[in-house]
């Protein structure tokens, strides 16, 4: 339910945006090559993104959607002549992972996982005017950085990192994009992790524990299942972009 409500709520928001009319001036945050015939044919700028991200799978329980932030570049490059099909790619910072309910006082309360992500889609525009709307599909690959647990139920502050995630993922992107004015729009896109990012060296490290706190998984409830479970990275991100 929470999922549809994030949908809807993005859906609706570019909808009222884009009947606002403002003035367009030219943005000094993009860089622009022109044509011939004085027409931008690539766009390259900036974005920033708010989202909410949560797993998919049994490895873990009681997921809840936890909120993350995005920073990057994005790049716009015209297909054909009409400007009306894009290649769109991006390079972000992104931080998501998932929060989790409360079972008892001494339940790990969310993971978080930092990204560089690369996602590169195919745009095209559906609507004609200076406010245009676009379709986006396409794909992403994610490099994670780090990652950590944390035990705030029962224990403020008590933090794992270097949990044996895969360190990659691959996702297929579906959003839209919508000028909004200003040099500026705003994107809303879905991506569904099809990576199994969980593995058996969770439960290895809790049945063998380490000599390293950071490792030893012995005090982390509810504990970690074995690697025939499975965990994807599910996200839903609105961004505004210059």
């Amino acid at each position: 339910m929470k999922l549809k409500k994030i949908l809807l709520f993005g859906f609706l928001l570019i909808c009222v945006l884009a009947k606002a009319q403002p003035e367009e001036i030219e943005t000094p945050l993009q860089q622009q090559n022109v044509d011939t015939e004085e027409n931008t044919k690539t766009k390259l700028g900036v974005r920033f993104a708010m989202g909410a991200h949560t797993f998919t799978g049994n490895a873990f329980d009681n997921e809840k959607l936890k909120y993350g932030v995005g920073i990057g570049i994005y790049n716009l490059i015209h297909l054909d002549k009409k400007k009306s099909t894009f290649l769109h790619w991006e390079l972000n910072f992104t931080i998501k992972g998932s929060k989790f309910g409360q079972p008892n006082d001494t339940s790990f309360s969310r993971i978080s996982i930092s990204y560089i992500e690369l996602p590169v889609c195919f745009s095209y525009q559906l609507t004609k005017g200076s406010k245009p709307l676009h379709a986006l599909i396409g794909g992403q690959f994610s490099w994670m950085l780090r990652n950590s647990i944390n035990k705030t139920y029962g224990r403020f502050g008590s933090v794992k990192t270097e949990l044996p995630f895969l360190q990659y993922d691959v996702a297929p992107v579906i959003g839209v994009r919508n000028d909004i004015g200003n040099g500026m729009s705003l994107q809303f896109t879905a991506k569904f992790g099809i990576m199994n990012i969980y593995n058996s060296k969770f439960k290895e490290r809790a049945d063998n524990p380490s000599t390293d706190p950071n490792k030893d998984y012995r005090d982390i409830f509810p504990a970690f299942k074995d690697g025939t479970h499975r965990a994807r990275n599910l996200s839903f991100e609105l961004a505004i972009m210059f």
